[in-house]
This record gives structure tokens, sequence and C-alpha cells, in this order.
């Protein structure tokens, strides 16, 4: 029969009151479509499915309603609904098809792993409700589990155990991911090193053992293609075993004077780790002078306890060191002695550098103090800050002899100017340096530490501030041809030891003098090409020091010192292999005398100019 809606609007007005779904319901039956009420609402398909997070199902979730005779529905109106999980769906409501089927569209899953729900509902039918297992997504990222900084004693096991959570992109656990676990930095151990992430995403190391040096210590865990994380404890050092000697164990230096190097030991646990607060006695022998203080608790940070020894009158000395805490070790130090009145007094200004760099100066004033004997001339110091360099401080003091302020800082870089030095107040009585200065690059000090050449370099930047090269025509005549190919120095004393040396063969009795390089080099120093390797030539070789011969020690009296030790030179004899001396073996000290002003200070500290800085 063809649909007639002019039927049904006929029927209605002839059979009285109707409601509205009444008339559509007749509507439908004349133009041929399903009169039954929706009886049953069913899924079409499983109710369960499974997929990783994020991910959309195989299967589209379909329900399909029915009438009480089973037959299709079309045009009810069904809608879908995420109950849990946080998921979506294509569509969120639609009607059924002529099969009385209503699709999703596709479920989409949430991000959170576990069971998800998803349900379809239809006017006055029950719902029909989906489930779904949402696993994680693959394994993206290792997260550090409940861990802080851990500290126990070296060669011990820690009692927390480090762990790892293996999540996926949104945060979810992922099991069975292998993490291993492995020592980075201290030495030590993990036990059971690979372990299998659980049902919560956790892997735990079986343990970890500190290694045997104290410090900080470092854990890695690691899994493929992620990042790795860390873990830190501090390995504390053990009980104090013994200790060890840090200081040569035989110097040299000038009685009544304090040792080059102060006596020092540090205390360590069995493994060799600094040990902190640990009491060590000092005790100098008969003869051999007083010490500081008679027992010094090590360092908490470096170990090392260490007071000043001050010699004794006796050629030979020693100091015994001993500490039943650190295991009753016992250390023995010596000394010999030489006699000078004659003072130097090395000043840091600014932090002083490394103990290594320090003990270099040490080593030069006791070197030169073998070599001038007596004292020279006491100085009235009464001047400002800043005048001679700006980094002088202010003076306010009767000074013995010689005092020079050191600095260690930045001056052109590295490989050019090693360190520059000279006199900057000279004592108007004797013509002689009362105060020096004496400054090296730091850009160049690990170079000149590497290299062998830090202990002759400050040796030799010592000479110059007492005079040598810097005062030869300083109210004196010393050095002949200055400005020609062939500058010599005229100093009697110089002039015999270079003769009595075999310097004879090199034209004579004057000495050579330095006639290359710039102002602080030519003129300044004995020439390279007849001194070689000798301490006081412009150059500085790696190696061993130089030797000071006794030409630059026999300058000193030509200088106006009053007394020196000739048999404090070294022995140094001129020949064919010093004159062929390869320049290679020799590295240029390049304008080490310091361009400064000389100062005169006479004996009431009054103060005149006598050389303005050169231009």
């Amino acid at each position: 029969m063809s649909c007639i809606p002019g039927v049904a609007r006929r029927i209605a007005r002839g059979a009285g009151p109707i409601a509205f779904g009444a008339v559509a319901l007749l509507a439908s039956t004349a133009c041929g479509e399903d009169v039954s009420a929706p009886a049953a609402f069913v899924a079409t398909g499983a109710l369960t499915g499974r997929a990783a997070v994020a991910a959309t199902l195989d299967a589209d979730p379909v329900v399909r309603v029915t009438d009480a005779k089973g037959r299709a529905v079309r045009g009810a109106l069904v809608r879908w609904r995420v109950t849990s999980g946080g998921g979506r769906v294509q569509n969120d409501s639609i009607r059924t098809s002529s099969t009385g089927e209503a699709p999703s569209g596709g479920w989409t899953l949430g991000t959170v792993a576990g069971t998800q729900t998803l349900e379809a509902n239809a006017d006055g039918l029950p719902a029909v409700i989906f489930n779904a297992q949402a696993d994680p997504g693959p394994a993206a990222r290792l997260i550090v589990q409940n861990w802080t900084e851990q500290r126990a004693g070296v060669n011990t096991d820690l009692q927390a155990r480090p762990s790892v959570r293996v999540e996926d992109f949104f945060g979810n656990p992922v099991p069975d991911v292998a993490v291993t676990f492995d020592v980075l930095l201290g030495g030590g151990a993990a036990l059971d090193r690979v372990r299998t992430t659980n049902a919560a995403g956790v892997a735990t190391v079986g343990g970890w053992k500190l290694g045997t040096t104290s410090g900080e210590q470092i854990l890695r865990a690691a899994s493929p293609q992620l990042l790795d994380v860390s873990f830190r404890a501090v390995a504390d050092p053990g009980p104090a075993a013994k200790f060890v000697a840090i200081t040569p164990a035989t110097q040299e230096g000038a009685a009544r004077a304090p040792a080059p190097a102060s006596p020092a030991v540090r205390t360590t646990d069995v493994y060799g780790n600094a040990v902190g607060d640990v009491l060590v006695s000092f005790v100098p022998g008969a003869g051999s002078g007083t010490v500081s203080a008679s027992t010094a608790a090590s360092d908490p940070l470096t170990g090392i306890a260490s007071v000043t020894w001050t010699l004794g009158d006796s050629p030979q000395q020693t100091i015994t060191v001993t500490s039943a805490a650190a295991g009753g070790s016992t250390a023995t130090f010596a000394a010999t002695t030489f006699e000078s009145d004659f003072r130097i007094d090395v000043r840091f200004v600014g932090s002083g550098g490394t103990a290594r760099q320090r003990d270099a100066f040490a080593k030069a004033v006791v070197r030169w103090r073998r070599v001038l004997v007596t004292r020279l001339h006491e100085s009235v110091l009464k001047a400002p800050a800043g005048e001679c360099a700006s980094w002088i401080p202010a003076l306010d003091e009767t000074a013995p002899d010689v005092v020079i302020f050191a600095r260690l800082a930045p001056i052109d870089g590295v490989g050019r100017i090693l360190g520059q030095a000279g006199p900057c107040y000279i004592n108007e009585t004797t013509n002689l340096t009362a105060v020096g200065l004496m400054e090296f690059d730091l850009d160049d000090l690990p170079n000149l530490i590497s290299n062998g050449t830090l202990d002759p370099v400050v040796l030799h930047e010592v000479g110059h501030v007492l005079g040598i090269g810097t005062l030869w025509n300083f109210r004196r005549a010393l050095v002949d041809g200055r400005g020609t190919d062939d500058p010599t120095f005229n100093g009697a004393g110089a002039r015999a030891q270079f003769l009595g040396n075999g310097g004879l063969g090199y034209g004579g009795t004057p000495v050579p003098v330095e006639n290359t390089g710039g102002p602080g080099t030519r003129e300044s120093h004995w020439r390279r090409t007849i001194f070689g390797r000798e301490l006081m030539q412009g150059f500085s070789s790696p190696g061993s020091v130089p030797p000071m011969s006794a030409t630059t020690i026999a300058s000193l009296l030509d200088l106006g010192y009053p007394s020196v030790r000739m048999s404090a030179a070294d022995p140094f004899t001129f020949g064919v292999a010093a004159f062929f001396e390869s320049p290679a073996a020799h590295i240029d000290l390049t304008d080490d005398v310091a361009n400064i002003p000389l100062i005169g200070i006479d004996r009431n500290g009054r103060r005149r100019l006598l050389r303005p800085r050169l231009p």
C-alpha cells in the first residue's frame, strides 16, 4: 500500500482526541515504517575489548534496538557516553538504522591504564555497558623512586636500595621492563644489577656497596631507549689508620729561620682517604729549633696536619712526627742549615696561589739566602698604596734587607710574558733594593708547572728583584756597549769568575750580555748563546733548575752587596754544548723585567722618584 498522509489526518479527526505520539505512530504505520515499540537493547558484538591507552579499539561497539517480536526498530535515538577512563567515542548520539543498529563510531581509550567503561542508552530501555582493558603504552621514561642522598662509610652496603619506576608517556607504570644498574663514580658495586619492573613498574637494585674512595659516589639506572637516571651517595672515610709525609724528608734552610717547607703529614684511613681532626705530635730534636705548636689536628677536608718549624743553630736538625690516633704512625724530617743573616720577606697579595706555587717561592728564597750571607740594610718604609704598582699596599714599617710583594694574576694570556719582576723602592744608603715586586701570569702557571719551569722562573725573577739586570746601570755603569751588537758586563767580580769558568774562549773577560729581544730582555740578562742554560740568561729551559754560576753570584758583589758565598755556586762550565744548544729547548721569558718606577727611600723614610716608568 502506498503512503497516504491524508488518510492519517482523517482518521485522527474522526477518532476524537489522541496524543501526538499516537498520531506519529499511525503516520508511521501509514507510511510503512516499524510501528512496534522498542523492547530490547543489546550489543551486536563483544561487550569487552583490550588496547593500549589512547588507542582506538579494533572492534567498534554497536548496539541493536528491537521490538517485542525481535524485529529491528528503526529511528530510535541512542546516546553513547564514556563513564570511566576518560576516553571518547565518535558518535555521541545516533539513531538506529533500518537494521536497528546504532554504532559508536569507534571507541578511543583514555590515558589511564586499567578498566574503562562505555555506556549506550536508549529511552525506556536498560543501558548497555561495554568494558575495555587499557594497557600501558610503551616505556617512555625512568623515574627515581623515593630517593634522598645517602651517606655511609667507605666499602659498606647502603641500607636503602635505589629503585626506579618505568612509565609510559602518560605516567602509567610499565611492567616487565629490564633495568640495569651500574656504578659510575666511586668504585663501588651494584648487586643483582639487572632487574625487571614489577606490576607497579618498579625495579629495585639488589644492593649498592660503596667504593673505597671517600666522597661522591654515583649509581646509574639505564634501560634501552630511555634516558638514564642516577642516584647519589657520599662515602665517608673510615677511621684513621696511618699518616703519610707530604713534606720532603730532607731540606735546606737558614739557621734560626723558618724551614722552607713546614713539616706536614696527611692522616688517612686504610684506603688512603683523608681523615680530619686527628691529633698529630711534632717534636724537634736536640738543637733543632722550635715549632709553632707541639700538636696539631688534621684538617677536616685535606687530612693535613702541619706546624711552622723555626730551625735552630745545629748544622743537621730533625723533627719527629707521631700520632697514636693514626695507627701509631711516625716520621722524621731532617734539615741541613747554613748561616745567613740576609732576609728576604715574600708577601703574597691576593690568594697566594696553591701550596705548590708557594713552595717555589720558598725554595727560591732559600737558594738566594745561601748566596747572600750578611745583613744589607734596614729601610724605613712609609709609602701610600699603589705607588710602585696599583696592587702594592701601603707601607709603614722598618724592614730588614729585601721585601718582595708577589701576585699571581692575569697579565697577557698564555705563552707571552710568564712573569715580571724588579726593584721598586731603593735604599739610598746602599743603592740596592729595599722593596721589589714579582707578578706571574695565572694563564701560564699550569704550563710552568707541567713542563717543570715554575721553580727556575721564580728563582730567576728573585734575581731580578735583587738587582741582577735591573740595577746594572742604576747609579752604576756596569754594561758597556749599550745599544750595540755586543753589550758586555764589566764588573770585576763577574769578569774574574767568567774567566775562571772558561769564558776566555768567548772573546776575553768582559761578560757577554744579551743582545736580542725586547727592552725587558736585551741588556738585562747574560747572553744565551754563551751561557746556555745558566739561570740568569733570558730564556727558561724545561726540566731541572738551571745552574747558578759563579759569574752570577760574583755580579752581586759588583752591584754592592757586602759579601756572598761563592761556594754556593753550581758546577758550570762554558763549552760547546752550551754554545750550540738548540733554541727550541728554551722558553722565551719575553721582557720579564717589570717596567716600574724606581723610588728612593732615605734613612728617615722620605721618598723621591729616581727613575720614572719607561714610556
